[in-house]
């Protein structure tokens, strides 16, 4: 009996102790048990519970530059890709091997790996893509330049969503639209925080040169001229106008670009040295020229400053003439290098006002080109 007593008193207790454990399973939406084969014994210490992000929900929904509402069904895996700029971003998101496909250009961009470069060339944002080789690729999503249907970028969209082949179209007419694709495309590969972070970097960069334009005093704030640096230094010379992101970078950081105080039909018109010097002459502080070549952005500029016609322009007679090299050679170019072309002007305009541009572009490539930029 005695013996049948004890076995029941421990079949008891044991239904008690079911019970408590059921009870924290089903008892309430507060609780929540989590058994793992790695679970301590009695002589074990637990370790610390780890923070993890929620895996992002497909299909999601974005629109683009172009202003049109596209649909992400699933996780973006076969990428195609049609400028180096964009995939600098793919690649700070750590998504660089989805991409199966690059533009013609984007093997020049130095700041990617070779394992990006040397991915095969379907054609390009301007002439347009080899649909035969896009086909074969099997894209689940292609990365465009969007330029209001100027080149061959409406056509790409048609024929791809012909194909039913996901197109974002990207474009970047101030730099705020840098930070903006740089969230939109975490949002789309599902990595939110890492573009949270390069996106906050920029935010942060550029809050800082707004701060400290508002301090210049009216009477030190100069006069700029943007120019493309012309192959004939005779003209015609490309002038940077309203409506082009770098153009505005001069007003950013505290100068005045003349060619605001103008309407033109573009943002980019070409102008008769004649009417420059008319226009601007008198009025121009300082005249920088921009170019995607550096021999050609020298040549000009030592042709301009020993040209006795644009001695005209009281920049070029003060000394006050800066070059600044553009596109995936230099910083001044769409995605996130654009913040150390910044503040290269800021430097050139207001030499002791802002922090060091090489400092900016150092900061940039630790905190988010290291893991992939192979260069020095």
């Amino acid at each position: 009996m005695k013996s049948r007593g004890k076995t029941f008193t421990l079949f008891l207790v044991g239904v008690l102790l079911l019970a408590v454990v059921a009870s924290g399973c089903i008892g309430g939406e507060t609780t929540t048990t989590t058994i793992t084969a790695s679970s301590p014994g009695p002589t074990e210490t637990a370790s610390s519970p780890t923070t993890t992000t929620a895996a992002p929900k497909y299909p999601i929904t974005v629109t683009d530059f172009a202003g049109r509402t596209v649909t992400i069904e699933k996780p973006p895996e076969r990428v195609i890709v049609l400028s180096g700029y964009w995939a600098e971003i793919l690649c700070v998101l750590g998504v660089q091997d989805r991409i199966v496909g690059i533009g013609k250009y984007v093997p020049y961009d130095p700041y990617l790996p070779d394992d990006v470069k040397n991915k095969t060339v379907v054609g390009s944002n301007f002439k347009g893509l080899n649909w035969e080789t896009v086909v074969g690729l099997n894209p689940d999503l292609i990365i465009i330049d969007w330029y209001g249907g100027k080149y061959a970028d409406a056509e790409t969209i048609q024929k791809a969503e012909e194909l039913g082949i996901p197109v974002i179209a990207l474009t970047a007419r101030t730099i705020g639209d840098n930070v903006e694709v740089v969230n939109l495309l975490g949002k789309v590969f599902g990595e939110e925080e890492k573009a949270g972070e390069l996106a906050g970097w920029m935010k942060e960069k550029l809050s800082a040169v707004k701060e400290t334009a508002a301090q210049i005093p009216e009477s030190e704030r100069k006069n700029a001229l943007l120019i493309s640096a012309p192959k004939d230094i005779a003209g015609p010379v490309t002038v940077y106008a309203n409506g082009s992101a770098w153009a505005s970078m001069v007003e950013l950081i505290g100068a005045h670009n003349l060619a605001f105080d103008m309407t033109f039909d573009t943002q980019w018109p070409k102008l008769d040295l004649e009417k420059i010097i008319a226009y601007w002459g008198n009025d121009t502080d300082v005249l920088i020229l921009t170019s995607f070549s550096q021999d050609r952005l020298e040549d000009a500029m030592n042709g301009i400053k020993n040209d006795s016609r644009w001695q005209e322009i009281r920049a070029v007679r003060e000394g006050h003439v800066y070059g600044i090299l553009a596109g995936s050679k230099g910083y001044l170019d769409w995605g996130p290098r654009i913040i150390v072309g910044l503040y290269q002007m800021a430097n050139m305009v207001y030499p002791d006002r802002y922090q060091n541009w090489e400092s900016v572009r150092d900061e940039l490539i630790e905190k988010f080109y290291s893991p992939f930029y192979q260069g020095g």
